[in-house]
């Protein structure tokens, strides 16, 4: 259904004045109804409790972006950006048996239905990744790392864990939890009519666990540290954006608005076609981290 258009669903659901335009929009992998079937609390007894944490996952894991039906809406109409949604599934029992994650990065790179995760039921719902719409029609989906870029990239990053190699020793590796140091700046220009698009992140970190590799005592382990931090980053935030970009060719980032600031007048910008424009787009991204070092001694 998606993927044929859901623009007279949506124009209906934002002028039903039973439903709030703050409320969550998921694109279900399974069939709706095997999705709601299988929407049951096991350790909550409030119901709602149970789907209001379900979808503030957000706040604390960065692989589910809170994407509400308002913005669905508006992103749909838009000039200057492409909608998405939440991608969920069924997480079935075939799935707690796969080999998913041999084949995966440190983050998992998972989808809604492909976690290895178990569950007391033998079928669960479960929400990871973004789908992503071109007009009103799905063109893709974005695993939980690459909606983890699409919260950096927009500033709506809270907190996240990510697990990097140890440069220190490649065998192991380092868990770190993150968050904005400050908002991203995002910047385009045009170079020969192509959009050129600078992103300059801007994180800070905690060190979560590690071997007994680091001496984060020492400054200069803390900046290869961060340095390493940097440079993960860097590479996967670009590849998030050249998929947006040569794949879905859907900005759901909203470079549109920065884009927005080149053009004179409202024709000359309806004229620059932005959101075909997109494709052709080509990106540096910088990121700057701040990691604390050594949590037992710099906090006393």
């Amino acid at each position: 259904m998606a993927s044929k258009g859901v623009s007279d669903v949506v124009y209906t659901l934002i002028n039903n004045i039973e439903t709030r335009p703050d409320c969550n929009v998921i694109i279900s992998k399974c069939a709706a109804s095997d999705f709601l079937e299988n929407s049951s609390p096991i350790f909550e007894s409030n119901p709602a409790n149970y789907y209001e944490l379900i979808l503030n996952s957000t706040e604390y894991s960065g692989y589910v972006a809170d994407l509400t039906l308002s913005n669905f809406y508006a992103n749909i109409v838009s000039t200057t950006s492409e909608a998405c949604a939440i991608l969920g599934s069924i997480n079935t029992e075939e799935t707690h048996g796969s080999d998913n994650y041999k084949n995966s990065s440190l983050d998992g790179n998972y989808k809604a239905s492909q976690t290895p995760i178990e569950s007391k039921n033998k079928n669960s719902i479960e929400n990871m990744g973004t789908a992503v719409f071109s007009g009103d029609k799905l063109v893709g989906e974005l695993d939980n790392i690459e909606t983890l870029c699409y919260l950096i990239v927009t500033n709506k990053l809270e907190n996240a864990t990510i697990t990097i190699p140890n440069p220190f020793n490649l065998n192991s590796t380092v868990a770190l939890y993150v968050r904005l140091n400050k908002d991203t700046q995002n910047k385009v220009s045009f170079v020969n009519g192509y959009p050129f698009i600078e992103c300059d992140v801007s994180i800070a970190g905690d060190i979560l666990s590690l071997d007994g590799s680091i001496d984060l005592t020492n400054s200069n382990n803390v900046d290869m540290l961060n340095s390493y931090v940097n440079k993960y980053l860097e590479d996967i935030i670009n590849s998030y954006l050249y998929k947006t970009s040569k794949e879905f060719k859907a900005d759901i980032s909203n470079f549109g608005k920065y884009a927005l600031l080149q053009y004179a007048t409202w024709n000359e910008w309806i004229a620059s076609d932005w959101l075909n424009n997109y494709q052709n787009a080509f990106f540096k991204v910088t990121v700057d981290t701040k990691l604390q070092g050594s949590y037992l001694f710099t906090k006393i």
